[in-house]
């Protein structure tokens, strides 16, 4: 019986290590804010909604909190909508967190200013456990394709107290070393083939030259030159012309080795954490 008991509150106390593990844990302690729509001027409900969905996203994207507004806190709200001093009624202000289920509210005042759409928002902060409300500064919002980044801008001055969402780290890696332009082992054995070759095509082509005058002073004396002799200095022709071509590949292939021997500084990206190694390659 003791052992079965001792089993059970081992599996009890893994299972309760678990369930404080998951990621919805962290969720469940994080700030909750809701945008609640108060006043509207020259605004109907679709812009007003889509303005506070804009504020919504931008406080969550900066700030480590979760973050309800737009149509889902309209649906949420009395259909007849909130009473004109809700924001200074403490009993409203728990029904509206109840309803929403977070712990914070931003009652948010929306004008049309009438200057090309621009809307003047104006925020009250409310912590209806704590009974306490603020207000913050105005955002002014030239068109909504602004809004975002307007609203992302003003979001430590309308939860100062909210912990700033954690960015991602970014590894940009090291700067590797450039190695100049030098004379590698195969660029040495090439250059030594262009001497070797360059030498063995003048001393070829000397010895060529003098047996082929030799054969046309025999011949200007009425003395023929031999067959032998012919062959010969084709021969050696044949060698000095090699030589000469074993030159001129040295000499190229001694130019490519050498211009290809250096390595330009490049970006090494090294692995993070949670990345892979890649690697940017480029002059600079």
């Amino acid at each position: 019986m003791s052992s079965r008991r001792t089993v059970l509150a081992t599996a009890t106390a893994i299972a309760i290590a678990l369930v404080n593990a998951l990621p919805g844990r962290a969720l469940a302690d994080r700030l909750k804010v809701a945008i609640v729509p108060g006043i509207t001027v020259n605004l109907d409900a679709a812009r007003a909604d889509a303005l506070a969905q804009e504020l919504a996203e931008a406080l969550r994207t900066e700030l480590d909190i979760e973050t309800i507004g737009g149509l889902e806190v309209r649906r949420r709200l009395p259909a007849a909508g909130l009473p004109p001093d809700c924001v200074a009624n403490q009993a409203c202000l728990q029904d509206v967190a109840n309803r929403l289920s977070v712990q914070q509210l931003l009652f948010v005042v929306m004008v049309d200013t009438g200057t090309g759409g621009a809307v003047q928002v104006d925020t009250t902060w409310v912590d209806p456990a704590a009974r306490k409300t603020a207000s913050r500064p105005a955002i002014d919002i030239a068109t909504l394709a602004s809004a975002k980044s307007q609203f992302a801008s003003a979001a430590q001055q309308l939860l100062p107290d909210a912990p700033l969402r954690p960015r991602p780290e970014t590894n940009l890696g090291r700067m590797s070393t450039g190695i100049p332009r030098h004379l590698t082992t195969p660029a040495y054995i090439a250059g030594g083939a262009t001497i070797a070759g360059l030498g063995l095509g003048v001393a070829l082509g000397a010895v060529t030259r003098g047996r082929y005058r030799d054969c046309e002073a025999l011949t200007a004396q009425g003395r023929q030159c031999t067959a032998s002799r012919r062959d010969t200095i084709r021969t050696t022709a044949f060698i000095a012309d090699a030589g000469w071509v074993v030159a001129v590949a040295g000499t190229i292939a001694t130019a490519v080795l050498y211009a290809t021997s250096g390595e330009t500084a490049h970006i090494v990206v090294e692995p993070g954490p949670t990345g892979v190694a890649v690697t940017a390659v480029g002059r600079f």
